[in-house]
């Protein structure tokens, strides 16, 4: 597996990694990132740093320093020579495919996001970025991505002889015990009081400050909750609309729970919000990982409307949908959600849901698809 990130924080790598393990397979994850032996990713998969050294990151000119991070795989892809390459994200895939030719080895393309849609800061880098994923896409021997829609954009867009296998990115954490108390009260201070919660990363184009003008309209009783990372340079423009609206109270910041833990914290709120902006098509056919863990934690959501995220809250009458533009709209969708604590009906669609979207089903499909690629001499078929 070929990694531009580390596998500690990417949930959807680890639990792949895992299944292939765990079918037979030796697994080894190439990231371009600095490795932790300590760290256990799963059982049977080993990390490798291929990240380039110290002075090509701080020194090279921008065109040297891609092309080196691009070239810095292929030793350790000729060394390993494994019979499948599986390259994560099309920022791998260039590396990926010139690995696979010298190996002979197999190569599957998983697409988190849909590369050619999403909003990039420079004509030239996307213009570059859809080149190689259509170079690679229509070489590669099987196409993975996460969502239904994204699929089909896929396989219309280069005319695929076959649609990519969708692997979504539901939760596998081990489901909350109803009896046993999470953090996330505790953590922010907030006792009874309705609890808005905003799952992972705050950053641009996640709705972030419509959910804080949404929020400033609500009772002065509802707290808010980010619990997660933040983009670099970004909470103090967050921090600076907070003070505008007078929420300094109401509003918490938290960083990432512990991952084994994350459900147990996520149960206590009474709304879950998803609401990435129109700005780009990918934000409109993803379906985030926090939607699938709020489901798993029995968590009403509101998702932004015209979105594969608000498309599937509707379908399963999940939660509520919002204009992730407008504060009023988002205030009024978790007015719905706050006067709906304690619902029962809604808490058993959530259950209902959530046992539909099961890892162990898309462990499934992810193990079928590389049985399809057998034979492969040297590797047990799951």
């Amino acid at each position: 597996m070929l990694l531009h990130r580390t596998s500690i924080n990417d949930a959807r790598v680890r639990r792949e990694a895992s299944a292939l393990a765990e079918a037979g397979c030796e697994v080894y994850i190439l990231e371009l990132a600095s490795v932790d032996e300590h760290v256990d990713v799963g059982e049977g998969v080993r990390r490798i740093s291929v990240l380039p050294p110290h002075w090509v990151r701080s020194r090279a000119p921008t065109i040297a320093y891609r092309t080196a991070f691009l070239a810095a795989f292929n030793p350790a892809i000729r060394r390993l020579r494994p019979q499948v390459v599986h390259a994560h994200d099309a920022a791998t895939l260039l590396p990926g495919l010139l690995g696979a030719r010298l190996t002979g080895a197999r190569l599957v393309y998983d697409s988190h996001e849909l590369a050619s849609g999403v909003q990039y800061r420079s004509g030239a880098w996307a213009a570059f970025v859809n080149g190689v994923e259509r170079l690679g896409a229509t070489r590669a021997d099987a196409v993975i991505t996460v969502s239904d829609e994204i699929a089909d954009r896929l396989e219309s867009r280069y005319r695929l002889p076959n649609r990519p296998s969708v692997i979504r990115n539901v939760c596998a954490l081990r489901r909350p015990n109803g009896s046993r108390p999470g953090g996330l009260r505790a953590a922010a201070g907030v006792s009874d009081a309705p609890l808005i919660l905003h799952q992972g990363a705050a950053a641009p184009g996640r709705g972030c400050e419509t959910l804080l003008r949404a929020t400033a309209r609500l009772d002065d009783s509802v707290r808010l909750v980010f619990l997660g990372s933040v983009e670099p340079g970004y909470g103090p423009h967050l921090d600076a609309l907070v003070d505008q609206l007078d929420l300094r109270v109401r509003v918490h910041r938290l960083p990432n729970a512990p991952l084994d833990e994350l459900l147990t914290w996520t149960r206590e709120a009474d709304v879950g919000v998803s609401l990435l902006e129109p700005t780009c098509e990918n934000y409109r056919l993803t379906i985030p990982n926090k939607l699938f863990e709020y489901v798993a934690s029995e968590v009403p959501v509101v998702a932004s409307e015209g979105s594969a995220a608000g498309s599937l809250v509707r379908e399963r009458a999940l939660g509520w949908t919002a204009d992730s533009d407008d504060p009023e709209s988002v205030a009024n969708a978790l007015r719905a959600a706050i006067a709906a604590r304690g619902d029962t009906a809604l808490r058993d669609r959530l259950h209902a849901a959530d046992a539909t979207f099961r890892w162990e089903a898309e462990q499934t499909r992810l193990t079928d698809l590389y049985r399809r690629l057998s034979p492969v001499p040297g590797v047990r078929k799951p």
